[in-house]
């Protein structure tokens, strides 16, 4: 608000005054003129006028400094706002991850995961002998058939996901499938070295030398994988910890990691983990001292586009569900791992061919090669243990895909504890199921059946299968899969 008014009216006043004295000179005079009284009165006048101009000053200086004081706060108010909302974050859905939270410019993403597997078993053996059943031993103590069957939860696992700029991702992954504990399971990222087809993965992270196990459990094709992939590869213990060097351009990918060891998992690093005196491929390395391991894979058929990756593709699973092209990719890898004087050597290798048609072939070799010169467990000696597996599915509707699978172990004799000796030392595994597509492979319901004529050389309660010695063996899974 100005004060000008209040000046125009003050000396308004004076001029009337004033005014008033000109025009009583012109007017018959009552009395004459006082000039004492004229003078005192101008100067009145000028230190009223005077206080007014003060007061005007220090009001338009007060006004400055409130306006100088609001457009301050103006100022932190829109600053501190740019600094929280400089990349708006926007949350939704993204049909290829799912539900994502992310920065505006892609810089910085969150994808919270969830897989759930509730399960119904019944497996059925022949003529088990007593105290050579494994998990369940037959009652009353004698050769008999035994079954066991009911539901469980067989797989609940918690991932975040994401990246951090555009040059790093994290995978980070909990697990708490049924009769384990809570535990951590992956934590790693990697890091895209600049305008180059190379990446650098440290952390804890799946050994990458089997595509079966590499796979997110998830993707199977079965309601679990195969039983020789848990004797000879990474059902015996997948994750390790460590830094690896990915390459990944055109038609090549490959990795090279060095780590703490076979089956590390959640070790501190003056020790390590290993597979004791167990029955399979791996036993008897423990605790490891170091690893390497590598994997390389080759695009033979198919294309890498924006639109359509076959590496993509190939990932997501054996499935030829919702496939935009054919492709065939060959891979094969390698884990060393020296735990003192005994060495460890699991070479694989596998083939994926997969087509718009509706077919999905998958084969794989596994093996190992041991030389043990100390007894940790396994009577020292060299021992080559091999399998494979083959299997092959059809969409058969947009929704339905049957499937057969069948895998071959075999496991070297001398290599069994010495407490196992009756065990059999070769198993076949003869599988036949179908997938019901409810929504992709996030919601999906797998029904498959199994016939193992030889029965398992021990308890591989993950896959429903329990030990039996030679006689025949089935498994009936039923599984409904949510993944988030």
């Amino acid at each position: 608000m100005s004060r000008r008014p209040l000046t125009f009216a003050v000396l308004t006043a004076a001029l009337g005054l004033t005014g008033s004295g000109a025009l009583a000179q012109n007017l018959p005079a009552t009395r004459p003129a006082n000039p004492d009284e004229t003078a005192e009165l101008k100067q009145q006048v000028r230190q009223l006028s005077a206080k007014v101009d003060a007061l005007e000053y220090h009001q338009q200086q007060d006004q400055a400094q409130t306006a100088a004081a609001i457009s301050q706060l103006v100022a932190d108010a829109d600053a501190q706002s740019k600094l929280i909302t400089t990349e708006p974050l926007m949350s939704g859905y993204d049909p290829t991850v799912g539900f994502v939270i992310r920065s505006d410019d892609g810089n910085f993403s969150l994808h919270p995961g969830m897989v759930i597997d509730f399960r119904y078993d019944a497996n059925y053996r022949d003529k088990v002998p007593a105290g050579g059943g494994g998990t369940s031993v037959p009652t009353p103590p004698a050769p008999r058939y035994d079954v066991e069957n009911g539901f469980d939860i067989s797989r609940f696992r918690l991932l975040f996901t994401g990246t951090f700029t555009h040059d790093i991702t994290y995978y980070v992954q909990f697990q708490d499938d049924q009769g384990t504990t809570f535990g951590l399971f992956d934590a790693y990222f990697t890091y895209h070295l600049g305008d180059t087809p190379m990446y650098l993965r440290v952390g804890q992270f799946k050994d990458p030398v089997w595509h079966e196990r590499n796979l997110s459990e998830a993707n199977l094709m079965a309601v679990d994988r195969t039983l020789v992939e848990y004797l000879l590869a990474g059902g015996q213990g997948s994750r390790v910890q460590g830094a690896s060097l990915i390459y990944d351009r055109d038609r090549l990918r490959a990795q090279l990691a060095t780590h703490d060891g076979f089956n590390s998992i959640n070790t501190p690093f003056f020790d390590a983990g290993g597979d004791g005196s167990g029955v399979g491929g791996e036993s008897g390395v423990t605790p490891p001292n170091y690893g390497v391991s590598g994997r390389g894979e080759f695009l033979i058929i198919g294309d890498r586009t924006p639109d359509s990756d076959a590496y993509a593709e190939y990932d997501r699973g054996y499935t030829a569900l919702g496939l935009k092209q054919d492709f065939l990719v060959a891979g094969a890898g390698m884990d060393y791992t020296e735990a003192d004087r005994n060495q460890l050597m699991t070479p694989s290798a596998d083939l994926t061919f997969d087509t718009t048609s509706g077919w999905a072939l998958y084969a794989a070799y596994y093996g190992t090669l041991r030389t043990l010169k100390d007894n940790q467990g396994i009577t020292p000696g060299n021992y080559y243990d091999s399998g494979f597996e083959a299997q092959a599915a059809y969409m058969l509707t947009r929704r339905i895909e049957p499937f057969v699978r069948y895998d071959y172990t075999f496991l070297d004799p001398g290599s069994l504890p010495a407490a196992q000796l009756i065990i059999r030392h070769a198993a076949e595994e003869f599988t036949v199921g179908a997938n019901y597509y409810i929504y992709k492979q996030n919601a999906k319901f797998t029904l498959d059946a199994s016939w193992l004529p030889e029965g398992s050389p021990t308890d591989a309660t993950a896959l429903g299968i329990l030990k039996d010695t030679g006689r025949n063996e089935f498994v009936l899974r039923a599984q409904f899969q949510l993944a988030l």
